[in-house]
C-alpha cells in the first residue's frame, strides 16, 4: 500500500503521535534514559502511541489492539513499527509504563496548558461495568439510582483541564476524597468547588492547611435548618454561598459536569464491555491522557470549544 505525505498529515492519529513524540523528546527521555542493559524492541513512547491508538478507535483489549493493528498499515507507519506487540508484551510494558511514567507525562501535559486554577471544581462520575464484573461494586448516583460499577474522582480547572483524578469502586463516597485533594497541594487553587457530598468538616480543615477554600452546597443531614449548622467551617460556608458573589462563583461548577459529558460521549469513558478494576482503571487514565493531548493541539489552535470536531 502507497501511502501519501498528506494522507499521514491529515490523519488526526498522527497529529496525537507527533505532539507526543515532540513533548517525549524533549522532556521524558531524557530523564529516563538508562546506560545500562538491553535496548526495548519496543520503546515506551510506541508502546503509549498504540494506547492512543486503542482509545482513539474505543478498542477495548489487547488481543483486539494487536488484530487492529496488524490491519492497519497507516498506524504502523506513524508509530514506526516494523512488526506489532503481541497482546502479552503490551500487558507487560503497560503496567511498567502505569507505574513509572504515566503520572509524569500526565503532569507534564497539565502543566504545558498552563490552566486557569484560581477556581475549580470537584466531583465524581459513575462508570458503570458489566453485571458479571466480581471486581465492581454496587454504588448510588444521581443521575442513575443504584448501579454497578466504579467511579471517577475528578478536580478540573475552570477552563476544564483534569489537573487530578482517582479512580474507585462505585461504593467509594464522594467524601472520602482526602488523598486526591493532598495531589493539589502544588497547585495555586484559590477555590475549589463541589456538591453537597463535600460538606464535610474533615474535607473543610485539609483544604484549610493546603491554604484552599472550599466552597460546597449545603448538606443538611439531619439538620431541620441551616440555623442548625454550628460547625465554624461549614457555617462560614453557608453565609459566602449565599452571598452575591458566592453564587455568581458556585455557578461555575457546571464546567466538571460538561467535562464529564465530553468524556463520555466523545471519548468512550464509560465501557461497560471492561471486565475487572485493572482494565477499567487503565482505560480511565489512557482516556484521560488523550483527552489533554488534543486540548493542547486546539490550544496551539486557538481552539477553545469542547464541541465535536466537526462543529467546532
Amino acid at each position: 500500500m502507497i501511502i501519501s505525505l498528506n494522507m499521514i498529515k491529515d490523519n488526526p492519529f498522527y497529529k496525537v503521535c507527533k505532539k507526543l513524540q515532540k513533548i517525549f523528546d524533549k522532556f521524558v527521555s531524557k530523564t529516563n534514559h538508562k546506560k545500562v542493559g538491553r535496548l526495548k524492541k519496543y520503546s515506551d513512547l510506541q508502546i503509549i502511541q498504540c494506547l492512543m491508538y486503542k482509545v482513539m478507535k474505543k478498542i477495548c483489549c489487547l488481543r483486539e489492539l494487536e488484530w487492529e493493528l496488524s490491519n492497519d498499515a497507516l498506524a504502523i507507519k506513524i508509530i514506526g513499527l516494523t512488526d506489532i506487540p503481541d497482546h502479552s508484551t503490551f500487558s507487560i510494558r503497560i503496567k511498567q509504563i502505569e507505574d513509572s511514567l504515566f503520572y509524569q507525562i500526565y503532569r507534564l501535559f497539565v502543566l504545558l496548558l498552563n490552566p486557569d486554577l484560581r477556581v475549580c471544581s470537584i466531583d465524581s462520575t459513575a462508570l458503570r461495568s458489566s453485571k458479571f464484573d466480581s471486581e465492581a461494586k454496587k454504588g448510588k448516583s444521581t443521575r442513575l439510582g443504584w448501579y454497578k460499577g466504579y467511579k471517577l474522582h475528578l478536580v478540573s480547572s475552570s477552563d476544564s483541564i483534569p489537573i487530578a483524578f482517582n479512580f474507585t469502586t462505585a461504593n467509594v463516597y464522594d467524601s472520602n476524597c482526602k488523598k486526591l485533594i493532598k495531589e493539589l497541594d502544588d497547585y495555586d487553587i484559590f477555590v475549589l468547588l463541589g456538591d453537597a457530598a463535600y460538606d464535610s468538616v474533615k474535607l473543610f480543615e485539609l483544604c484549610d492547611e493546603l491554604s484552599i477554600n472550599l466552597l460546597t452546597d449545603i448538606n443538611l443531614r439531619k439538620a431541620k435548618s441551616i440555623d442548625s449548622i454550628k460547625n465554624e467551617y461549614r457555617k462560614k460556608n453557608v453565609l459566602y454561598l449565599q452571598s452575591p458573589i458566592g453564587e455568581k462563583i458556585y455557578k461555575k461548577r457546571i464546567t466538571i459536569e460538561r467535562l464529564f459529558a465530553v468524556l463520555k460521549q466523545r471519548y468512550n469513558l464509560e465501557n461497560p464491555r471492561l471486565y475487572g478494576h485493572t482494565r477499567y482503571k487503565s482505560h480511565v487514565m489512557w482516556t484521560l491522557l488523550l483527552y489533554l493531548i488534543e486540548k493542547l493541539i486546539d490550544q496551539e489552535k486557538g481552539v477553545n470549544s469542547l464541541k465535536f470536531p466537526w462543529n467546532k
